[in-house]
């Protein structure tokens, strides 16, 4: 509060001086009463600190609730957050990071577009809504220069943020100005710009992915060799590992913090019942939210995978999902006594992770059973819902059912095998066969094919 008034004390004198100045001089031009116009000054003065003040009141109780929609950045980057676990092409990431800028920014057009410096050369690589393109690519052509992520570029319909860069390009992303002609406030460009520093971190290791995925020609072939979909696979869990400890690192803290502030507050303040009960309310929310990035944190990383091995871990799995959906979960694995290395235990626990989120969000089942079982030389995984099922048949491997083609190149990546089998109403099964790895004193062997192959 100190703070503030000193800000609104200094805000208010040259609007007070210009007021009551032009009220003597234009009001009573004759008269020159010294007292009279200081009694005015004075009472201008603080008629304006009142009004700040008032204004300030009334953005904490009500902007947030008549701007709900495009104020929200905290449930913005939730939804990053989620939304990046299944993000496994740069395409899907630049179509996701445009649609979710225009849900949050009040504009109605937004472009991607890549600036190479050694060529001088501006080109547009996606675009929602109008977009002047020669005006835009015109500017920034002269601008053509070396940014920093989340660095602004000012341009004459709109402006322009760094998401990407590489050796010889930047990626940014232009966003046009808002409908009603005024300037994005303080909030908005700070929401931009964490948004383009997790969107670089991505887009790096997407980028590099792929682009040694295009230099070995696998696409030819139309089938990625193991090793590359492996490689795939731990950058995207490395990934997973680092925004989970940035998350928690940063957010979460952020959050107990003043969730404890507000706790004192109301431990040792007198305040009214209204008072009491809204700042009750908004411990709430605080909890609510300290909830959810716990639980997107033990998403992208669960804590202990290692030293819980397989089993409990499917178990953990299967007690969360019966407590937050409406089917049982029967887990099957009488006589599995191997000890899996890490990477297996990782792979079986996100396809079980991404099977039952599915069953949960589109199956409509109310029993699911999980299987595991060992042979010879396969590791043998089942798992079947009775839900409505699906038409294989015209099963695509498009975003919408991204999980399912995972699930067949996380299997692929350990040379294992993947059978789904379904029919609308019928439910969904799916048998995932993987040679295990045998642990002996001098190396390992994996057991595949029938024959043992260091």
């Amino acid at each position: 509060m100190i703070h503030r008034l000193r800000y609104f004390c200094l805000l208010a004198i040259v609007p007070s001086i210009m007021i009551a100045g032009g009220c003597e001089y234009f009001i009573h031009p004759q008269e020159s009463e010294p007292l009279k116009w200081f009694q005015s000054l004075l009472m201008v003065y603080f008629s304006i600190i009142l009004l700040l003040y008032m204004k300030d009141w009334l953005d904490f109780r009500f902007r947030n609730r008549l701007f709900k929609g495009k104020y929200n950045f905290q449930a913005s980057l939730d939804r990053f957050s989620n939304q990046i676990t299944k993000i496994m092409k740069v395409s899907d990431l630049e179509e996701w990071l445009l649609r979710e800028v225009l849900d949050v920014l009040p504009t109605k057009a937004v472009a991607l577009l890549e600036m190479n410096h050694a060529e001088h050369a501006v080109t547009v690589k996606r675009t929602i809504g109008p977009f002047p393109k020669r005006e835009i690519i015109h500017e920034l052509e002269l601008e053509n220069r070396e940014y920093k992520i989340g660095d602004f570029i000012p341009v004459t319909s709109g402006m322009c943020c760094i998401v990407g860069k590489n050796q010889n390009s930047q990626t940014l992303i232009w966003v046009r100005g808002k409908e009603n002609r005024v300037k994005f406030n303080h909030e908005e460009l700070i929401w931009l710009q964490t948004m383009s520093n997790y969107v670089s971190i991505v887009y790096e290791n997407l980028q590099l992915v792929e682009g040694v995925i295009m230099d070995l020609e696998v696409r030819s072939s139309g089938k990625a060799p193991s090793w590359i979909l492996r490689l795939l696979f731990r950058l995207t869990e490395n990934e997973r590992r680092r925004l989970a400890a940035d998350l928690h690192d940063s957010a979460l803290q952020d959050q107990l913090l003043w969730y404890r502030k507000l706790e004192m507050v109301l431990d040792e303040y007198e305040l009214s019942d209204e008072a009491r009960a809204n700042l009750n309310q908004i411990k709430e929310g605080l909890l609510d939210v300290v909830h959810q990035i716990r639980e997107t944190c033990n998403e992208l990383r669960p804590p202990f995978l290692k030293e819980m091995g397989v089993i409990e871990a499917i178990e953990n799995l299967c007690q969360y999902a019966q407590l937050n959906s409406n089917y049982s979960v029967d887990f099957n694995h009488g006589g599995f006594d191997l000890v899996l290395d890490d990477e297996y235990v990782l792979t079986i626990y996100r396809i079980t992770q991404e099977l039952l989120r599915n069953t949960m969000k589109h199956g409509q089942a109310t029993n699911v059973e999980i299987i595991l079982r060992k042979n010879e030389q396969h590791i043998v995984y089942v798992y079947k819902d009775n839900g409505i099922g699906m038409d294989l048949q015209h099963l695509q491997s498009s975003f919408k059912h991204m999980g399912l083609s995972g699930i067949r190149e996380r299997v692929s990546g350990l040379e294992g095998e993947t059978k789904f089998s379904s029919a609308k109403g019928e439910g969904f099964e799916v048998i995932i066969t993987l040679p295990y790895i045998i642990e002996s004193s001098s190396s390992y062997y994996v057991m595949a094919g029938g024959g043992i192959h260091d």
